[in-house]
Formats: structure tokens, sequence, C-alpha cells
């Protein structure tokens, strides 16, 4: 492809996302807006006519995070898929475009591809997936010696981005990949917020994001030994796709990695279904991207239903953050699963994220799967919820067989009424469906292995509107992400 295929659909997203055009004669702060109805990755509807994926972060070769990507055909139709791979490295690269592929996609099919395959030499390979209709869902499948990490890739490049959560402490490694897939150049702001300050690097302002290319940042280069780092990206010119990197490697802490996919704008309301402490200690890191003081309530619905939670309050300076310990908050003991809605209390634009590390305290799970004992993962998940829910929601699973941990939550936000549902799984080119059904404020968790096992895909259709999350865990790793909403 001598030109990227993009005009029409960065027009119609253009017009989408108008409301994040970066105004230059406002103050950083003041750029956020409210865009409840934009998360970073929808799936389009079968009968689109395309659809495009953006996926930022993967590292070259044996790196950190080296990825491969997953594309599930959910429908009953044959279609293909154009993947251009991007390098990119610390220092601008020019015209550093790979050899396209072109990928077969049979009707209710998931292939994967190697990203490394495509540039190997690159530092940074990122992709521009543009897929002949709708109804394909392209997630990433990071992995490296500090374990394994499942995210989705993003529907939208944005002119501002906020990542929740990441660390700089001893045996952490947090990298912010910013991929610019246009033909024109990008220029953004990157700043810092976490528990030692507020950081505005004078090599990260006005930082030069070249036309089809990435920028990998190590954030320990400008905040040293944070406990836990908000990014915020805003872009003077252009747009790009932004995402974190973040691992453990066992010196301090055991080992995990996760991809942590950016929020592309503020919401009011942000929710979290199937939040379960119990497979490892569980943060709320909750960011006020504006100028003004904001309250926030973060509400509580136990799976069961089994008793009323009083909210927890939360107050939050201007362009700070607030992290809430979910393990240690009492009024939360004894609940093995919850769902979390935070919402601002004035309607003011906010965003937040969920994160679960590693526990210094967790037994060896390989030493206790050894001795046939049930151990809780080492793995580390870090995401954004989910700021609408929706009646179609799509994801990807990769499970092996006896994987009785890993699980789909659903939750009801009526209050007053059952939503029932279909999850229909497509599997080599065949599908089954399978009748659900969750209560009013109730959240239902169904082990994954009972709707499938190897690598399909899975679509709930509801009678109402639900949220959804796909948790998985591992011997080495552990992943909590929404389910993608149609578009």
């Amino acid at each position: 492809m001598n030109a990227f295929r993009l005009p029409g659909l960065i027009v119609i997203l253009s017009l989408l996302v108008g409301g994040l055009t970066l105004d230059q004669s406002r103050e950083p702060a003041e750029e956020f807006v409210d865009s409840a109805l934009s998360p970073s990755s929808v799936v389009e509807p079968s009968d689109a006519r395309a659809s495009t994926w953006f996926c930022a972060a993967s590292t070259g070769g044996d790196g950190v995070a080296s990825a491969e990507i997953l594309l599930a055909n959910t429908t009953v139709e044959a279609t293909s898929a154009v993947i251009t791979a991007f390098a990119g490295s610390a220092q601008p690269t020019s015209g550093a475009i790979g050899a396209e592929q072109v990928v077969e996609l049979p009707a209710g099919s998931a292939v994967d591809l190697r990203l490394a395959d495509l540039l190997p030499d690159a530092p940074v390979v990122s992709l521009a997936v543009e897929v002949a209709g709708g109804g394909v869902i392209v997630d990433k499948i990071a992995s490296g010696p500090t374990g394994v990490a499942r995210s989705a890739c993003a529907t939208e490049a944005s002119t501002e981005w906020v990542i929740t959560s990441g660390a700089t402490i001893a045996g952490a490694r947090l990298q912010v990949v910013l991929f610019n897939p246009f033909p024109d150049d990008a220029v953004v702001d990157v700043e810092f917020v976490s528990e030692v300050g507020q950081r505005t690097p004078e090599d990260l302002a006005a930082l030069h994001v070249p036309a089809r290319s990435s920028r990998i940042i190590e954030v320990a280069e400008f905040v040293a030994a944070a406990e836990t780092v908000s990014t915020f990206v805003r872009a003077r010119s252009g747009r790009v796709v932004a995402e974190g990197i973040q691992s453990f490697d066992g010196s301090v802490d055991p080992i995990g990695l996760a991809v942590i996919a950016g929020a592309p704008a503020a919401a009011e309301t942000w929710i979290f279904p199937g939040v379960s402490p119990a497979i490892g200690p569980a943060r709320l890191i909750v960011v006020n991207p504006t100028t003004d003081r904001i309250e926030a309530d973060v509400n509580v619905s136990p799976s069961a239903g089994e008793r009323e939670i009083e909210p927890l309050e939360v107050t939050l300076r201007p362009g700070q953050q607030a992290v809430i310990d979910l393990v240690d908050e009492g009024r939360l003991a004894d609940l093995e699963s919850f769902t979390l809605a935070v919402t601002s209390r004035s309607g003011a634009a906010i965003v937040a994220g969920l994160e679960q590390r590693p526990s210094v305290d967790e037994p060896d799970p390989l030493d206790q799967f050894l001795d046939e004992i049930e151990a809780p993962t080492t793995g580390l998940a870090a995401s954004a919820g989910m700021p609408t829910a929706g009646s179609t929601l799509y994801t990807t699973v990769d499970l092996v067989e006896d994987d009785e941990r890993s699980a789909l939550h659903v939750h009801n936000p009526a209050t007053d009424t059952f939503v029932t549902m279909e999850a229909i799984v497509a599997i080599d080119g065949a599908s089954r469906t399978i009748p659900l059904e969750v209560g009013p404020g109730r959240t239902l968790r169904v082990p994954l292995a009972e709707l499938a096992t190897g690598r399909y895909s899975l679509i709930l259709r509801a009678s109402g509107e639900i949220v959804a999350a796909r948790e998985v865990t591992g011997l080495t790793s552990r992943s909590w992400a929404p389910l993608l909403p149609e578009g």
C-alpha cells in the first residue's frame, strides 16, 4: 500500500470525535471533554462496509511484550483484512511502513499473526488492520519474560489520551507507546501525575511522532520510584493511539505483564463488572483531567446482591489521581466479587482504571501446581473501565482445557428488570448459542470453560443494556478487560 487507505474513514472519525479537537488557545488540562459514548474500541456491525483497528504497543523480537494479534470473524461470511506494519523506536522514525499482508478470515474463524514477523528488526511494531466489512474483533496477546497480557486493539485515534495506571518502583518497568498511523506528522505533549507529584518533562513537550511510525517512552527516565503513574497525552497537531506496557521482573515483586489501553476521552461514569480481589490485590485509580475540583462516588454492587454497600467517596484535585486499595477497604470484606460504578457527582468528566498487581506474599504458583493445590496467579491486569452499556457486546477467548478460574462477568445495571441474553460462541467455523439471564442489579459469573475451550469469539445479544468483562487467569498471566460494544 503506497499510501495509507483511510481518507474516508478519517473524515468520518474526525466528525465523530470533533468535540475532542484541540483548541490551542486553551490550557492543556482543559482539553478533555465528556464523551461517554466513545470507548477506545468498538466492533462494527456485520453489515458495515469496512472497519479499521490500530494495535500500538508491541516490542520487536524477543522484547518485553512481543505480541501476536488475534483476528476473529464473528460473521457467517468470509472476509479479509489488509495489515500494514509500522516501525518505531525511542527516536523519531520516518518511512517506517513494512510490507503489507493480506489475511483471509473464514466465517466463524480466529486467525493469529505474529507482529515481529512483519518487522523483525524494529524495536517497536505497530499495526493498522483494515477489514473488508464488520463483525471482526482484533485482539492482541503480548508475551515476554515476565508473562502474558491480553488487550483489545483500538478503533479510534484521538488528540488526547489518559493511561490511568503504571509504576516505576524497583523491579517495575513502564513504557508508553505513541502510534501515528496517518500520512501527516503528529506533535504531542506528554505529562505524568503520581504520588510524587506532577511531571511535565521538557523533553516530552512538542514531541514529534512522524507519520506512519511509533515512539516509545521509558517513563522511569522522567518519573522515578513512583507507585502509581497516570500518563496524559495531548496532541498539538495530528492524532495518535496511546498504550502502556507495564512489567514486573520478579526482583522485588513476583513477575507480571500488562498492555494498558489508553482512554481517548473522559466520561461521567466508568463501570467495572466482576472485580474479584480474591485472585489478586485490586486497586481502583480515578483520574481528574480537568482544571476543577471533582467529587465522585464509587458505587459497589455485590455480584450476588447479598448486602447493600455504602458508596465510597473520592475527592479529586485538578489534574490529579486518587488510588483506592479495594483489598484494604473494610466495607468490601468477605465479598468474593462485585461490580464498581465510578460516577462524578457534578457530571464532570473523569477517567477510571482497575489494576490487579502481583502480591509479594502470594505463594509460588508453580510449586503449588506441582503439589496439586489451586494457586493464585502471579500475573498483572490493568484496564480502563467501560463508560457505556450496550445490548450487543463482543470479545475473544483463548482458553486452555481445565481452566476453571477464567470467567465472563455480566452486569445488569437496571434495578427493576431481568435481562435475558444469548451467548453466541464461534469456533472453527461452527457456532453454538447458550441462553443466559441476569437479575436486576446483579452480576452473573460464567466460567469460560463452560462456553468452550480453545480460541473463539463470543457475542452477547441481550434484551436490555448490560456491561460485561472477560477475566482470564493463569499461572503467569492475569487479565481483566471489558467486552466491546457494537459501534
